[in-house]
């Protein structure tokens, strides 16, 4: 997890964690409002699920009910609001996949994605997301299932990669590293993502989407990258 510059000091808004065979990312709403001295709801939710799930692989099903005690939590507890998506690479060589909002979870084979979530946005620039006052619950996440390889490498990230990183310079960087360590490999996408991301003649995929839209002067000739909290999480498959 790599904050923002203009958050360092208080690490940020996105939030990941690692359990046996689960993992999260959550991307905290920067545009949400926060009250100061609570905890920050992606966190909360991250810290719940992490609590929740075992060491084992996490069914669809059980992911939609520990997203919702967390949220449950979060409600009382935290501040902000956060997308959500939980992973987890089952026994019988399965990776399953809850998704809620713009984060992205990718399967990468021989270098090239071979299977991605797909993100689900009220409109550009606004996911579905939870919150106490959000209308968006744990059951509208899309549900993704897929059998994996050894070999292949599974991406598990926020926005602030995948909004300034094509999959295929991800592909490039995980095919460029030679039988990579996931959390090597992780830095290694974070550092080139944050590059990219503070450089204003980079033609991002975000970019190209704020391009044609009112209010994004900053994109309005469909290049530049998109400064944010970047967080990744990546799970080699043996």
């Amino acid at each position: 997890m790599l904050p923002s510059p203009e958050k360092v000091s208080w690490g940020g808004e996105d939030a990941v964690f690692t359990k046996g065979r689960t993992f999260g990312v959550f991307d905290g709403v920067s545009g949400a409002e926060k009250e100061e001295g609570r905890a920050l709801y992606s966190r909360t939710l991250a810290s719940q699920v992490k609590d929740l799930v075992g060491n084992e692989g996490t069914t669809i099903g059980e992911m939609r009910e520990y997203l919702k005690i967390a949220a449950d939590v979060a409600n009382m507890e935290a501040t902000g609001a956060s997308t959500a998506t939980i992973a987890s690479v089952g026994e019988d060589g399965y990776l399953r996949v809850l998704n809620l909002g713009d984060c992205v979870v990718a399967v990468f084979r021989d270098g090239k994605a071979v299977s991605k979530t797909k993100e689900i946005l009220h409109y550009f620039d606004c996911p579905y997301q939870l919150a106490e006052d959000s209308p968006d619950r744990p059951r509208d996440g899309t549900a993704l299932t897929f059998k994996v390889e050894p070999g292949d490498i599974i991406v598990g990230a926020t926005d602030g990669v995948f909004d300034n990183l094509l999959q295929g310079q991800v592909g490039e960087l995980i095919a460029g590293t030679a039988a990579p360590k996931a959390g090597a490999l992780a830095s290694k996408i974070v550092s080139e993502s944050r590059a990219v991301s503070q450089d204003p003649q980079a033609p991002t995929p975000y970019a190209k989407q704020a391009k044609n839209k009112r209010g994004y002067e900053n994109y309005r000739n469909g290049v530049g990258g998109k400064v944010d909290d970047i967080g990744c999480v990546v799970v080699r498959c043996l």
